[in-house]
């Protein structure tokens, strides 16, 4: 699953170009004008951001959840409200993996009250691009934090529009395949895991590895010999190899009919990623090693993925995400759309942005399935593989208020 082309713009030239929104073409003749002073669109009021809420949450979870990377035990994020003067709200979600997004709830939390909030509230969405930009130039890194404003902005862009997100982005689909995921489990575990998600329906199952080589490799052989080769199955290193490792691994794991592996070696060593491609039976997948567009551009430039798993929380947001996704489709490569520990927000935004992305032909969408509670009504609805969106405007989703007061960190 070797992609077949390279892009041929200068960076600078795809990364302005990759995406522009319906608000940039409506404005295209005034930019120059926005660029040197803010324009007044006061009598635009109804499009207003007028209002920002922000609720810090913890929620525990079912079980402690292992990957190469750490352990997670309780869930903590920064849910983001944001109203319009026209009394329409948008729902975002900042959820934070220290050692992936490089930052935590408590730093999301801070960024949010202090940079972004002052720059973003006073905006209009009638010029979403500047609304947008802003957002990206209000701090550097801090993805998550990002991501749960432009979440909600998006969310309320489309309820003012009168669409579902993803028929705002473009396409609308109601349904897709995802992934439900085992942890680095010994043996056992992961088998009895496997088997009870195949009990559920599951017809795709991701396992994490990046552990022990040998140990891995037999978890996978455990799995495949005791619940048979009729269902997807992909594995996920989160960074545990060495490249020669990984080489190994992966020829060992052929057998298994393992599908792609994500992200085998440490996200920095983009050649180390292009080596095991180059000798790996197995699809590579870049995860952690893909933020940005840039990030994107350099994967491909180099070879070093057969494919790219965008999430919304490294991205910072939907805005980028596009970028990625455009980038990739230019170069005939597939991508995947995948999430951290999120509540039904952050899954239900990836579900919109998945179902509208052309280039996306898998996804990974769970991470609210372990969670003891969420606080979220409505979005999406998941049975096995399959991921339902609910009808209705935006994320077509709510909050409760009460329960949410509950989980305040």
């Amino acid at each position: 699953m070797h992609f077949a082309g390279l892009p041929f713009l200068p960076i600078d030239e795809i990364l302005r170009n990759a995406v522009m929104f319906p608000a940039d073409i409506v404005q295209t003749g005034l930019k120059h004008e926005f660029r040197m002073q803010r324009l007044d669109v006061s009598f635009l009021s109804d499009s207003l951001i007028s209002q920002m809420d922000i609720f810090p949450i913890r929620i525990p979870r079912k079980a402690p959840f292992r990957i190469s990377l750490g352990t997670v035990y309780d869930f903590e994020a920064v849910l983001v409200r944001v109203q319009l003067s026209n009394g329409v709200a948008g729902w975002g979600e900042a959820a934070p993996f220290l050692t992936i997004t490089g930052d935590t709830a408590r730093t999301a939390l801070t960024i949010l009250e202090r940079e972004i909030k002052p720059r973003i509230v006073g905006s209009d969405l009638m010029v979403f691009g500047d609304t947008m930009r802003e957002l990206d130039r209000s701090v550097p890194g801090n993805t998550s934090a990002k991501a749960g404003v432009d979440i909600a902005i998006h969310d309320a862009l489309a309820r003012y529009a009168g669409m579902p997100l993803n028929g705002f982005l473009g396409k609308r689909v109601t349904e897709l395949e995802t992934t439900q995921t085992v942890g680095l489990e010994n043996r056992e575990e992961t088998v009895k895991q496997a088997r009870s998600l195949r009990a559920d329906g599951v017809t795709r199952i991701k396992i994490k590895i990046g552990g022990d080589p040998n140990e891995d490799v037999e978890r996978i052989r455990a799995v495949r010999e005791g619940l048979g080769m009729d269902f997807a199955l992909t594995v996920d290193a989160n960074q545990g190899y060495s490249v020669r490792q990984a080489i190994q691994v992966l020829k060992r794991l052929e057998k298994y009919e393992v599908d792609f592996c994500e992200q085998p070696v440490h996200w920095r060593d983009i050649d180390g990623l292009a080596e095991v491609r180059k000798n790996s039976p197995v699809a590579i997948m870049a995860d952690e090693s893909v933020h940005s567009p840039r990030d994107a551009l350099e994967v491909i430039q180099k070879r070093a993925a057969d494919m790219i798993n965008i999430k919304l929380m490294k991205s910072g947001g939907i805005g980028s995400a596009r970028k990625i996704a455009a980038i990739a489709e230019a170069a005939g490569i597939p991508c995947m759309v995948g999430c951290m520990v999120e509540t039904k927000i952050g899954v239900t935004a990836g579900c919109h942005f998945a179902t509208a992305s052309p280039i996306v032909k898998y996804a990974d969408l769970d991470g609210h399935t372990d969670l003891k509670i969420d606080p979220v009504r409505g979005g999406i609805d998941l049975k096995g593989s399959k991921e339902t969106l609910m009808e209705g405007l935006g994320l077509a989703l709510d909050v409760d208020m009460a329960v949410l007061q509950n989980l305040a960190l």
